[in-house]
């Protein structure tokens, strides 16, 4: 364990603003307008795996480049079985380093008006666009291709919770092939009803 001495205050205060001061000047001296513009490199690049469903064509690009599919996930904060899917499943899948790089899992919560999700050249909420895509039932969990189309059936509900993780590890792996092969009978097969692409029209 480390020995601690008491210091006075006085020399504390004076220690701990000298440096600062400096600092505060400096910033005096910036040239009007430039202390407001952001450091470069301090920009985001990353995608995040998993987050609110906001910009549709900047997801699409980044999916493209990668050549994965997206997990698009309809929930709402009165459901007790989204809750479910959220905590104990599509957490677990984005924190579990056997997936990163091979998809993007966007949520959209049908109740809220946040966040606006650009698709398309407009802005909708989320309830606008869950009707665009033809959701009535949460949660419900769509996998999409990089060029926007649905691939393999949308998983609805959740019937049988202790096999929901292989449920979408087998969707998943079906999308997969999907973006290797897009002729395959899984990539239509089963789906309740097209959804719109993603990709402009």
């Amino acid at each position: 364990m480390l020995a601690t001495h008491p210091i006075p205050l006085r020399r504390i205060g004076l220690a701990t603003l000298a440096p600062l001061a400096g600092l505060l000047l400096m910033g005096m001296a910036t040239p009007p307008g430039q202390a407001d513009e952001p450091a470069t490199g301090t920009e985001r690049t990353e995608v995040p795996l998993m987050s609110d469903l906001e910009n549709v064509e900047a997801d699409l690009a980044y999916m493209q480049a990668q050549q994965i599919p997206m997990l698009m996930f309809f929930h709402a904060t009165y459901c007790s079985y989204c809750r479910t899917v959220d905590d104990e499943f599509l957490q677990t899948m984005a924190a579990d380093p056997d997936y990163k790089g091979r998809l993007i899992i966007r949520r959209v919560e049908i109740d809220s008006a946040e966040p606006e999700i650009l698709w398309q050249g407009t802005s909708y909420t989320p309830v606008e666009f869950a009707r665009f895509q033809g959701v009535q039932l949460v949660p419900e969990v769509i996998y999409f291709a990089p060029g926007g189309k649905q691939v393999v059936d949308e998983l609805k509900g959740v019937t049988v919770p202790d096999f929901y993780p292989q449920y979408l590890d087998q969707r998943l792996r079906a999308a997969e092939r999907c973006i290797e092969d897009p002729t395959l009978e899984v990539c239509t097969d089963g789906i309740d009803q097209p959804r719109r692409d993603l990709k402009a029209e």
